[in-house]
């Protein structure tokens, strides 16, 4: 007894992408979320851990970290590297962007690739002024 194969039209398959793309981006989504949540977990129980050794040896319990379970590793603030960094990306992929678009033929849609670009140059004057108010000795907002 052999299973009987129903041929995929072009329309059939269109339906499942979408479906396919949705239930991917969700799970992938879902991933994140419970891998994050699984490194802190982890992180607490090692720093919990280190405590209660301490605590046995009769030892100076050690600080605890001030980014312990915060999703950033650095400085919550922004730099002027950070800021610079982003701009000269974006800048430069919206102009590629401009150019890639430009030069497959969509002229209108071309300019939609010099929104990245306009972003792009924001962070760059956006890192100037942090720029200088880190050389004048300010503290960054």
């Amino acid at each position: 007894m052999q299973a009987e194969q129903i041929p995929m039209n072009p329309e059939s398959i269109a339906v499942f992408i979408p479906i396919v793309a949705i239930v991917m981006g969700i799970g992938i989504g879902m991933l994140a979320i419970w891998s994050e949540h699984k490194r802190k977990s982890q992180l607490l129980e090692q720093n919990h851990r280190e405590r209660m050794h301490a605590l046995e040896k009769g030892i100076e319990l050690p600080a605890l970290p001030a980014n312990l379970v915060s999703g950033s590793n650095g400085p919550s603030t922004a730099t002027a590297a950070k800021s610079l960094r982003s701009g000269v990306m974006l800048t430069l992929i919206g102009v590629l962007l401009f150019i890639a678009i430009e030069q497959a033929g969509g002229s209108e849609g071309a300019l939609f690739g010099l929104i990245p670009a306009a972003i792009g140059i924001a962070n760059l004057v956006y890192a100037a002024i942090l720029w200088q108010k880190e050389k004048r000795g300010e503290k960054p907002e």
